[in-house]
């Protein structure tokens, strides 16, 4: 029985003004990645989609594939569809408010408040595996509600194919396809209980099977390796990484929603609306466990579990002004790191004066600090400018220098081998080291041992620590360079170019 009392008009009611904006909004976010180069994780995430498996994110690498196939090096057009899924997860969001009885204009703000939150802005602006979640989970989420008065197993099916895209989207996907399966466990008759649970979970693992023999095959190696991952070092006794895990979604979210969302969970606590609920504290409570036991934390991991509580957020008697804070405050925050990123001189004098800059670090576990060897906020929004012209200068370089162009890449900062190999001029194998992240993908011992050549190039952040593997493998090392990345308003970042040999 639904619990929401403010019905209003007509569940497919929208005044068509609403689709303009919807539109203009698609197009001012196309606008604000246009002339934006690759960031590091972006870069991966293309690298992936080029040498394609299964064993993480398929279904967002294999479209980055497609995309880079019809124009290649075009980074808007790669994140075309991010931009476009951005804005059905709009639509998506607002038909699910209104299919749970949220009246029209409530179903507005809550849309809006999602559409103008940075953690959707950004994951459906750029390369972002949560850009490719969303809309699948929300559709299984959709189909859930149609449960309640569709008659069949036609609405569970497509609930499991949602759900299984979910997973080939993103690992967490799981825990929220956990949830509604507890939730058929749970809420179902008896006499068909089990029917309508293999109707959602077959249709789910076929679809996922990819990923499934994936880490059958590898031993579930990849999700071990990410076990670093978002580690706050400095958090090391349960109650300050409980506190940290609870206010964490406030980089992606404003003050206000993070409220309203907090509320929609203990609505449904109270309520005990196991649809709404059972996906939420299954992904809620897992990445609990993991801050808890290893000081992973990271906000945007926990709010795909918090899109069921979207209605319920909303659904409440709530003040207008409460509404309005938590759509602009979402607003300010996402113009101001869009602008950011495509300016990023913009904030360079302010970033330079501010003490917060460098707490940027404090959020890195150690292992990380040397693979992605950005110390401060200022460098973060300056990691998607300057590649393309250090790239250039690179194997201008290479030319001067008369040393062979085709030499492998090599380097322990997974920054440096992916971008380049977006942005190169001259075809060369990239390689990374000691980051078991990319053992199956890029890693140079894995992929080229034991027959080493002879020669190769290795670049790194100037002041880095030398990989001791590497020097095992080659003993005799002399640099030929030190370039620099460079971009207006941006610090300069050196890095060191070496040619090794054995």
């Amino acid at each position: 029985m639904h619990r929401f009392y403010n019905i209003h008009g007509s569940p497919n009611s929208v005044n068509p003004s609403w689709w303009i904006l919807l539109a203009v909004y698609t197009l001012l976010r196309l606008w604000l990645v246009a002339d934006v180069e690759l960031g590091k994780d972006e870069a991966v995430y293309w690298y992936w989609g080029q040498h394609l498996d299964a064993s993480y994110a398929l279904l967002p690498f294999a479209i980055l594939k497609l995309a880079h196939a019809i124009a290649p090096h075009q980074e808007w057009f790669l994140r075309l569809p991010a931009i476009l899924l951005g804005t059905l997860s709009t639509v998506l969001i607002y038909r699910l408010c209104r299919i749970q009885d949220l009246d029209e204009r409530l179903s507005l703000w809550a849309a809006a408040a999602f559409a103008l939150s940075h953690w959707t802005w950004h994951t459906s602006s750029y390369l972002h595996p949560d850009g490719f979640l969303v809309p699948c989970w929300l559709s299984a989420l959709y189909m859930a509600r149609q449960t309640e008065t569709t008659p069949g197993l036609r609405p569970y099916i497509l609930m499991g194919i949602a759900g299984g895209c979910a997973v080939l989207c993103k690992y967490s996907g799981a825990f929220l396809v956990g949830g509604l399966g507890l939730w058929i466990l749970l809420t179902q008759p008896a006499r068909n209980r089990w029917q309508l649970l293999a109707a959602f979970l077959l249709p789910a693992f076929i679809v996922a099977s990819p990923l499934v023999y994936a880490q059958l095959s590898t031993a579930f190696y990849l999700p071990q390796t990410l076990s670093t991952l978002s580690r706050i070092e400095d958090l090391s006794d349960p109650f300050s990484r409980l506190f940290f895990f609870i206010v964490n979604p406030l980089f992606f979210v404003s003050p206000f929603l993070l409220y309203l969302l907090y509320r929609g969970l203990a609505q449904a606590i109270k309520g005990r609306d196991l649809q709404v609920l059972l996906p939420a504290l299954c992904t809620v409570g897992a990445f609990l466990f993991f801050a808890l036991t290893r000081g992973q934390i990271k906000g945007n991991w926990i709010l795909p579990g918090f899109l069921s509580l979207w209605p319920l957020a909303f659904a409440r008697p709530t003040k207008r002004w409460l509404l309005v804070c938590a759509v602009a405050c979402g607003l300010l925050q996402s113009a101001v790191i869009g602008v950011g990123l495509k300016y990023p001189g913009l904030y360079s004098a302010l970033s330079e004066q501010s003490g917060l800059d460098k707490t940027y670090l404090g959020l890195v576990s150690n292992e990380d600090k040397g693979r992605e060897p950005s110390y401060s906020w200022s460098e973060r929004l300056c990691e998607y400018s300057g590649w393309q012209q250090f790239t250039w200068d690179f194997e201008e370089m290479l030319r001067r220098k008369n040393i062979y162009p085709f030499s492998p890449l090599i380097s322990t900062q997974y920054s440096i081998p992916f971008t380049m190999a977006y942005y190169e001029l001259t075809a060369r194998a990239y390689y990374t080291i000691d980051d078991p992240r990319f053992r199956d993908l890029t890693d140079f011992s894995a992929a080229v041992g034991p027959s080493y050549p002879a020669t190769a190039l290795f670049a790194v952040r100037t002041g880095t620590v030398w990989p001791e593997s590497l020097t095992t493998i080659y003993p005799r090392r002399t640099q030929v360079a030190e370039l620099q990345r460079e971009y207006p308003g941006c610090t300069a970042v050196a890095y060191q170019i070496f040619q090794v040999n054995r």
